[in-house]
Parts: structure tokens; sequence; C-alpha cells
């Protein structure tokens, strides 16, 4: 773990604000993934609720025992939570939820349309 994360120490004094993001945005979808809120994660990795915040979010970087520490709780790997195809999913997931929403407002409005429609018809 200590060799790893001088490694990713490092990545990251060269790309920086995109690798804070990638493992802020992986560790929120993994703490989603096993229903926790940020309360109940931060409290099993031993940290503030605004710390995990602010991780998740990209404006903070865990020490290494913070790391190990969100990823037992998470029951992951910490480098499960560096991989950038888990941002990518994140983000489709997301962008499907969106569609069905929409679908699905938009199909009440219709029904409610023919509904009503029917109605003046049959007066």
């Amino acid at each position: 773990m200590e060799r790893f994360y001088y490694k990713v120490m490092k990545l990251i004094r060269r790309q920086g604000e995109a690798i804070k993001c990638l493992l802020g945005s992986n560790i929120r979808l993994y703490r989603e993934a096993a229903g926790f809120s940020q309360e109940e994660l931060a409290e099993k990795a031993g940290i503030s609720p605004p710390f995990l915040g602010a991780i998740e979010r990209g404006e903070k970087w865990p020490s290494e025992v913070t790391l190990a520490g969100i990823a037992i709780g998470l029951k992951v790997n910490a480098y499960d939570l560096m991989k950038p195809e888990h941002t990518v999913s994140r983000d489709i997931n997301r962008l499907v939820k969106k569609m069905m929403k929409d679908m699905q407002t938009s199909v009440n409005r219709t029904v409610r349309a023919v509904n009503l429609s029917l109605k003046d018809n049959a007066e």
C-alpha cells in the first residue's frame, strides 16, 4: 500500500486536479453503490463527513491512512478507487437515469392529455 500511495502522490504532482477529481468521483460511486451516506462512510473511515465531502468533490487529498480507511469501509482495494473507467460508468448511469426520468415524465403527460381528451369527447 505504501508503495502504491507514493506512486499516486507522484502522479498527483503531475496531474493534480484531474486525479483528485477521479478519486473523489470513484469514492462517491462506491459509497452510493454500497448504500452508505457520507456520514456512515466517514465514520467507518475515521474522518469527518465534511472532509469526506471535500475528498469526493476533489478539493482535498486523503493521507495514506485515510485512503486505506475509506477503502476498508467500502470493502474495496485502494487502487480500485483510482480506476478511470468507474467514473465514466457513473456518468453514463446518471445520463441513463435522467433520460428514464424524462421519458417517464413525458409518458405521464401524454397519458393525462389522452385521458382529458377522452373525457371531453365522452361529454
